[in-house]
């Protein structure tokens, strides 16, 4: 396999011409005088090669991705090299508009397109093109809000897509994800498609879509996750997680993790047990924390976090007094300042819960939902949608309510403490 690619990724270097291959050294180098030889190619087949090396890149060689910026300078240079009759091809101007779309020189294209015959690009192409390259997002997504005419090439539909669906998604995201979705059919196993995952999971945490999450994640983690830009995929699909709340159960989560490597599974955890704390959901917090000290045990990782995360989860409930005494053996030099931060909130909370007049005996017990006071974050972090909490199935007695209603007159006076937690 490893050969395969090799050799794949050689004869696109080759096309590229000697300067690249000289540059990036290794078994490229023996390839340089048979460069010498090779025919001059047309920018739709430099481009064609960009595109393969990019696949390269979202399938884990790292060869491929320490090349890429290198190969689009260099395409740059013959782009602007070329004769000028290859510009009345209407195939290379698609693929001058494909290159500026995916991380192409502007100033290169923007040059092309002026100078392109009226006919040979539909306008609003060229428009679009054009805003796109002046960095004017807004007058981009406007000429691109319509369907182009028919014989544009799913490789450039696919690339207007990707640079629009943010903005569209904003007034239109059902929308958006019709666009996305096109995309991840239309060119399977691509970088659109990588890209285009990463993009629709907060669009569909938006539209409320848990099946169409939990599929996007699937379909990642099986396809990708040896991605470089994986870490992406990761912050969006533990914000989705978090936006659904309830809608993806704890153990569907656990089943998702584990199509990942169990490094990669640890550092998940982590991230939605403290979303989940700093969002009230107290009873994913624990699970999820569990989850995480359970692999660094196996790892033999730095079990401190998942600590940290399990006894907060609690210090607003009836097990504060076990909180507290867990919170108070955190070492503080093994955390993050957000998270000392969190630390000294929880331990102000138990503390709090412990100094109230316990409940009379002859109460009835509380039901459990009941128990949980959620730990705030910074307000002016939250995004919207972490402002909205479930409200518990039963209403506790005055005494508790009491408790907790001071409880949380505490916590916004050491909301402070927080800072920017919820980053």
């Amino acid at each position: 396999m490893m050969r395969d690619f090799r050799r794949s990724l050689r004869a696109a270097m080759l096309a590229l011409a000697p300067p690249i291959i000289m540059a990036s050294g290794g078994p490229f180098c023996a390839g340089a005088a048979a460069a010498s030889s090779l025919p001059v190619l047309e920018p739709y087949q430099l481009v064609r090669s960009l595109r393969m090396l990019q696949d390269q890149v979202v399938s884990g060689k790292p060869e491929a991705l320490a090349m890429l910026n290198r190969v689009l300078a260099r395409i740059a240079q013959q782009l602007q090299a070329g004769p000028p009759d290859v510009w009345s091809k209407t195939v290379n101007l698609h693929a001058a508009v494909i290159y500026l779309l995916n991380g192409g020189n502007p100033d290169v294209v923007r040059a092309i397109l002026a100078a392109a015959p009226p006919e040979a690009l539909p306008p609003r192409l060229v428009a679009g093109a054009l805003a796109y390259a002046d960095a004017n997002s807004a007058e981009a997504v406007q000429q691109f809000s319509d369907p182009l005419p028919p014989g544009i090439p799913n490789e450039l539909l696919a690339s207007i897509y990707l640079v629009t669906a943010p903005q569209v998604a904003v007034s239109d995201p059902s929308m958006a994800m019709k666009r996305l979705d096109m995309v991840r059919v239309s060119v399977p196993g691509s970088l659109f498609e990588e890209a285009a995952i990463r993009r629709s999971l907060r669009i569909a945490a938006r539209l409320g879509d848990a099946a169409k999450v939990k599929v996007l994640a699937r379909n990642y983690l099986q396809r990708f996750s040896r991605s470089p830009y994986a870490e992406d995929f990761f912050r969006q699909f533990v914000d989705a997680v978090l936006q659904l709340k309830d809608k993806i159960g704890n153990d569907e989560i656990a089943e998702l993790a584990q199509l990942a490597k169990p490094a990669a599974q640890h550092t998940f955890y982590l991230r939605v047990a403290r979303g989940a704390l700093l969002d009230g959901q107290m009873e994913r917090a624990r699970f999820i924390s569990a989850k995480a000290a359970e692999l660094a045990a196996e790892l033999h990782l730095d079990g401190t976090q998942a600590r940290l995360y399990s006894a907060a989860s609690k210090a607003g409930s009836m097990r504060a007094r076990d909180a507290i005494r867990t919170l108070s053996e955190i070492p503080r030099e093994r955390l993050h300042e957000r998270d000392k931060r969190l630390l000294d909130a929880a331990e102000a909370m138990a503390g709090r819960v412990l100094r109230e007049p316990a409940q009379p005996a002859s109460d009835p017990p509380m039901p459990s939902k009941a128990e949980v006071v959620p730990i705030p974050a910074s307000s002016e972090n939250d995004p919207s949608w972490t402002r909205s909490h479930s409200e518990p199935d039963s209403v506790p007695d005055s005494a508790l309510q009491e408790t907790v209603d001071d409880t949380k007159k505490k916590l916004a006076e050491i909301d402070q403490l927080l800072g920017k937690a919820t980053q």
